[in-house]
């Protein structure tokens, strides 16, 4: 078990050197429950404009769950993993109906919340001594541990012992969990740790043999899954495009996008083609896409709508799309309407 003095030293540690983030200066728990979602697989640096838009967008949980999901799914784009936005819709409906739970059975039960997420929330915001074991915290626990093993039941079970005797030392469980994240994200990185400025480097056997690399022990990479793409660009004199969204249950669903076919309006002009590709998970996407001109937006038989591209995109769309549509702007300007 991590020696006492340790503890204390992460927690000072934290206490004066930690990253001055929103959810932190005020840790509601509507605040703390949307960073957590958008922070799963996505870093602090890139969360932070999302996070303050959002919130400026749906200060509340009320106001989160009576806006249209298409509104909340545009607020997230360029965030990806956009079930993360469509579960946290759905749960705000639950939260305005029966409340923010106060255990993590509560929590869990949720749409988009499993043990991490529940254990963060709880101790961050109700300073509840529960465990938690995210990326970080189990690159940090791994270390210090020396720990071989990919079964992750004994992480869970020292991270529960670490936020429990930290309460017992009257230390935070917010300020015990938040040290572990904050520590595994800034000094105990996955490549070359700042070992010589961490607080727990006297009582990690990792730092001791100088393997601290070789922790935690690398899951086997998924094989990539390639995935060939054709869409169709229609752009308007006045600089709309034609898109569609997949239906539901289907990949990228509420996501606006180009068409994978359409029947060309009489006088459509081909400008050319663009290529583009971009890995999403485990997939490897690369996209052929032509590109027309027409002279107006004429009503097409094809499910979909003329949107306006030209601009800042206020309107839900995947990754794939914004990547193809910035090509198709830089490669064929002439497409785009005249000062």
């Amino acid at each position: 078990m991590i020696h006492h003095t340790s503890i204390k030293k992460l927690s000072q540690w934290f206490e004066s050197t930690h990253r001055v983030l929103p959810w932190r200066s005020d840790p509601a728990p509507y605040k703390v429950w949307i960073s957590e979602i958008m922070l799963q697989q996505t870093q602090v640096v890139t969360v932070l404009p999302y996070f303050d838009r959002f919130m400026s967008e749906f200060p509340t949980v009320k106001k989160l769950a009576e806006a249209p999901l298409e509104k909340v799914l545009a607020q997230w784009s360029g965030l990806g993993y956009y079930r993360r936005a469509r579960s946290l819709h759905a749960a705000a409906k639950v939260l305005v109906a029966e409340g923010f739970p106060t255990t993590r059975e509560g929590w869990e039960a949720l749409p988009g919340i499993g043990p991490y997420t529940a254990g963060a929330i709880l101790s961050i915001a109700y300073g509840k001594a529960e465990a938690i074991l995210d990326g970080n915290v189990e690159r940090v626990l791994s270390r210090v541990y020396r720990y071989p093993s990919r079964d992750k039941k004994k992480l869970w079970e020292w991270s529960a012992a670490w936020v429990q005797q930290a309460e017992k030392l009257s230390i935070s469980p917010s300020v015990l969990n938040q040290a572990l994240m904050e520590l595994g994200a800034t000094v105990c990185k996955p490549k070359q740790p700042k070992c010589e400025i961490c607080p727990l480097n006297k009582s990690c056997l990792a730092f001791k043999e100088q393997d601290m690399e070789c922790y935690p022990v690398k899951a086997k990479r998924a094989e990539t899954v390639l995935v060939q793409e054709k869409r169709v660009c229609l752009v308007d004199a006045d600089g709309k495009v034609f898109l569609s969204q997949p239906k539901k249950g289907e990949w990228r669903e509420g996501l606006w996008d180009f068409p994978e076919t359409v029947k060309l309006p009489r006088g459509a002009k081909k400008a050319g083609e663009v290529l583009t590709s971009h890995v999403v998970t485990k997939h490897k996407i690369k996209r052929v896409t032509e590109v027309f001109q027409v002279k107006r937006a004429l009503n097409l038989k094809e499910e979909g709508s003329w949107l306006e591209a030209v601009g800042s995109l206020e309107f839900p769309h995947s990754s794939a799309f914004k990547k193809t549509w910035q090509k198709v702007i830089s490669t064929f300007p002439e497409v785009l309407p005249s000062e």
